[in-house]
């Protein structure tokens, strides 16, 4: 069996608003294994990308990790202080791809200077030898003339070779995980390709787990173990991909993948879920997903269905209530 990396418990997010608290990832639990790639997928609004921000400590100030517990080697890093989690855990065991490369790289600091900091912060080396490491983990990802771009702004690059520079970065320390926000969003098909072939290459190269966090399921198809659906900040189905892609079971999940295109001919436009996902200020009551649901039944308006077990999956969904029940908590 694989060894668990990273264990969250019973995960909830909250955010301040003007209108009050709620919650933006309700009571979550899941596991990343070694050398394993899991998918959390669902629309803007969901909570995929607030629960790895939560993970790396990121959270915005008027965010706070309201209850439960995130171990990395089986330690609880929210028992930390914030000291020991920058020194110990960020950058060294947890490293992060960010969504947007321009916003998240500093536009007055040369990229070789960005790397090295990285470095010298977490592995104690000298600055010569931190250019060193830079330079030859630029050149893994596949920068061209990487002793000319190192010495170059982010503002000098191509989208494609920030991309690949935000991968290095967050490659550069050897951790044992890597958590991918989106990393392929602002980038067209084909460099989208090259950098997920590059991802799965390091993964195997530097045996890191990841967390890969994305809207778009062709990519889940082709980089995933396992995939977790999110929804209101639920966790409403998990599996294995083959089973999610080949057997979905909730709605929901049935209905994203219908939006999927295909190379097969459409005749008329593809399907579509009917509405948008709710603010964390106006979900409604029962079932979250009950006003856009074409499967609706009454009490999905008043209750909130139990999670059950269908084949290898788990899915929250009254449809499945004559199953195996598993903790009725949205894990």
């Amino acid at each position: 069996m694989s060894k668990t990396i990273l264990r969250v418990e019973d995960l909830s997010v909250r955010f301040r608003t003007e209108e009050g608290v709620f919650n933006a990832v309700d009571n979550i639990s899941f596991t990343l294994e070694e050398q394993k790639t899991l998918a959390i997928v669902g629309e803007s609004g969901s909570g995929k990308s607030v629960t790895s921000l939560a993970i790396m400590q990121l959270l915005a100030e008027n965010g706070h990790i309201s209850s439960g517990e995130i171990y990395v080697d089986d330690e609880n890093i929210l028992n930390m202080s914030s000291s020991q989690v920058q020194h110990n855990i960020l950058g060294k065991k947890i490293s992060m791809i960010f969504q947007e490369p321009m916003t998240a790289l500093n536009p007055i600091l040369k990229i070789g200077d960005q790397i090295t900091e990285s470095i010298i912060e977490h592995q104690g080396t000298g600055k010569k030898e931190a250019y060193e490491i830079a330079l030859d983990t630029l050149k893994q990802v596949g920068i061209p003339s990487p002793e000319q771009r190192i010495k170059q702004f982010p503002h000098e690059l191509s989208g494609g070779m920030r991309q690949r520079v935000m991968i290095a970065m967050a490659l550069v320390t050897r951790p044992k995980i890597m958590i991918a926000d989106e990393p392929t969003t602002a980038l067209d098909v084909t460099i989208e390709a090259q950098i997920l072939n590059l991802i799965e290459q390091l993964k195997s190269t530097f045996k890191t787990s990841i967390l890969f966090v994305t809207h778009d399921l062709n990519v889940v198809a082709d980089i995933a173990d396992d995939v977790i659906v999110m929804y209101c900040g639920q966790i409403i189905e998990r599996g294995p991909v083959v089973d999610i892609f080949e057997n979905p079971q909730h709605p929901y999940t049935k209905g994203l993948l219908a939006t999927m295109p295909t190379l097969e001919d459409h005749k008329g436009e593809l399907p579509t879920i009917q509405g948008g996902v709710p603010s964390i200020t106006q979900r409604p009551g029962g079932c979250y997903f009950h006003p856009r649901c074409p499967h609706r039944m009454k009490k999905c308006e008043t209750q909130s269905p139990g999670v059950y077990t269908v084949g290898q999956q788990q899915v929250k969904c009254f449809l499945f209530e004559g199953n195996k029940e598993e903790r009725n908590d949205g894990k």
